[in-house]
């Protein structure tokens, strides 16, 4: 059994009806869910059927109701503004922190090397794969290079050196011949 208020909103709904007029400017709810929005012509209180029958208030249809929902959310807006402002002083903070640590890291890294260097630790061959990977570049990109210099107003004295057949480092140019 439906309660009571379940049946005095069926009823006023169908009184809304039964002498509606359409609104030409629809409440939000009726807007969002692409229904007709439909009030009582001789209704001071001016709420649609929509609104009445899912118990909702219905906001959008008077001038008051325009001017507070419209402050309302400038009211939102300005404060979600102002924490996005504090988030991103925040971010900000942090970047900065983040690149000063990675800097000092560096100067670190720099002073140990120097320190192992002196010492004599970094003298040790050390068994890496990547020390013996050549990089090969063909005629056609070391020519490439050279029309890139030329644009960019480098005085260019070399040419492309001739590929030598045989071996790995045939594919890399080891000495540049004078133009």
């Amino acid at each position: 059994m439906a309660s009571s208020s379940s049946i005095k909103k069926r009823r006023l709904e169908k009184e809304i009806q039964t002498y509606a007029i359409v609104v030409d400017l629809p409440c939000f709810r009726c807007l969002e869910n692409n229904h007709k929005c439909v009030v009582m012509d001789s209704s001071k209180r001016l709420k649609c059927a929509e609104c009445v029958k899912q118990g909702k208030p219905c906001v959008g249809l008077t001038w008051e109701s325009l001017d507070r929902t419209r402050e309302r959310l400038r009211r939102e807006i300005d404060e979600h503004e102002d924490e996005l402002a504090e988030v991103m002083a925040k971010l900000m903070r942090k970047k900065k922190i983040l690149r000063q640590a990675d800097e000092r890291a560096k100067r670190k890294a720099e002073c140990l090397a120097a320190e192992m260097e002196a010492d004599g630790e970094l003298d040790a061959p050390v068994d890496c794969p990547a020390a013996d990977a050549t990089v090969g570049l063909s005629p056609a990109v070391w020519s490439t290079l050279g029309q890139i210099d030329d644009f960019l107003g480098f005085n260019s004295s070399w040419v492309a050196p001739e590929p030598v057949a045989g071996g790995p480092s045939s594919s890399r140019p080891t000495d540049f011949a004078p133009g």
